[in-house]
């Protein structure tokens, strides 16, 4: 068996590989950066070997994935339409870990492309997307009707007021600096970023926590995933992003200053763009964060409401997980990482082989699934809530 990690010397591309090669005889850890990646295969060991590729050059990513039985994207969003295509012609299984909503919902127009090449390709299998996706789906499953889905992200947040990002800081400033996409009486509506703030009861030790709304990849695939179940809202929401209020607070006025802005600007008869110009001067402030990892404690909780049999129901699953002392990394960090690890070797040992372009509530075997991730230390509860009594 032969995986492709793409971006495989990022933090996440990490805990992949460091779960992959427990039992898969090859994983291929390739980045744009080759010396990186190769640090990376030494430190991750076993099975692992480096491979140096850009992923828009598409003869050269094509003749990378020649012969992988899985491919798992983990490079920023944006170029997951460049290697989607890639293994469709070269035949191999995609995953990858969303796309921001916007980018997803141009990926699924590629179902009837990849049903047609006999390709599977699953979309956003991280946390969230990916954890959320699997839970919406299995509740869904248990109600005859559904009203709503809403989902909270939430972690043990930094204590002081580092700026050090919690992941890709390119999505981070696009999820501070973009409208969030909700779904509401069977409509998509956009929606003020980091707005509509809500506090939510997490399970200890997060406790109650301030969430709010954010531009994700699960809102672009649930209400149509469920659609023949009625559902009328979708919702995402997040404890800051794992930042520390304060912190989070400095980057969002930096974003409405405009300096996440992408696109160029004249300034003194020179043509800057304000974002590299904020990322160049973030590489300058100080990246410690004061969150021990030993606190990186991570949950995923998914609400849906409908009814059973006739009667009001509302089922909520939370899969929460602690920091893995061995790799040094956060519980989040690990449940971004080990998902799309697992599904990547069922779709490479004919496990979920069903061609086209899916999301993960549609072809993910929940409880197989969250067995899986319970092996490596993650648990999942279910709670309902229903009338058993009332005047």
């Amino acid at each position: 068996m032969r995986i492709v990690i793409l971006g495989g010397a990022g933090t996440i591309g990490r805990v992949i590989a460091l779960d992959l090669v427990q039992d898969v005889p090859e994983v291929v850890i390739a980045d744009r950066d080759l010396e990186a990646a190769s640090t990376m295969a030494r430190r991750v060991g076993k099975g692992a070997i480096a491979a140096g590729v850009d992923v828009t050059d598409g003869k050269a990513l094509r003749s990378l994935l020649q012969g992988a039985d899985a491919c798992i994207n983990s490079v920023n969003y944006y170029f997951n339409l460049d290697v989607m295509d890639a293994c469709r012609e070269v035949g191999v299984p995609y995953l990858d870990l969303g796309g921001l909503f916007h980018v997803t919902r141009r990926q699924l127009e590629l179902h009837e492309a990849f049903r047609q090449a006999g390709v599977t390709a699953v979309l956003g299998l991280g946390s969230c997307p990916g954890v959320a996706n699997v839970h919406a789906g299995w509740l869904g499953a248990m109600l005859d009707t559904v009203e709503y889905v809403r989902i909270y992200n939430g972690s043990t947040q930094d204590e002081g007021e580092s700026l050090a990002a919690p992941y890709a800081i390119e999505t981070i400033l696009d999820e501070i600096s973009k409208p969030a996409m909700v779904f509401r009486g069977g409509s998509f509506f956009e929606m003020p970023p980091v707005s509509e703030e809500e506090y939510y009861l997490f399970p200890e030790p997060i406790g109650w926590a301030k969430t709010h709304l954010s531009l994700h990849s699960e809102v672009a695939t649930i209400p149509l995933s469920l659609a023949d179940k009625g559902i009328q809202e979708c919702f995402f929401k997040i404890t800051f992003f794992g930042y520390s209020e304060m912190a989070l607070r400095k980057l969002q006025f930096l974003a409405e200053a405009g300096l996440a802005d992408s696109g160029p600007i004249e300034v003194d008869g020179s043509t800057v763009r304000p974002r590299q110009v904020l990322l160049k001067l973030l590489e300058k402030v100080p990246q410690t964060s004061q969150k021990p990892v030993s606190k990186g404690f991570k949950d995923v909780a998914t609400e849906v409401k409908g009814t059973k049999d006739g009667k009001p129901v509302t089922l909520r699953a939370d899969t929460t997980g602690w920091p893995h002392p061995e790799w040094g990394v956060s519980g989040g960090t690990l449940l971004v990482g080990v998902p799309p690890a697992v599904l990547a070797r069922w779709m490479a040992d004919g496990r979920l082989t069903r061609p086209g372009v899916w999301a993960p509530e549609q072809v993910v075997d929940p409880i197989p699934f969250l067995d899986e991730l319970a092996l490596r230390g993650f648990t999942t509860t279910l709670t309902r809530t229903e009338t058993v009594a009332s005047p």
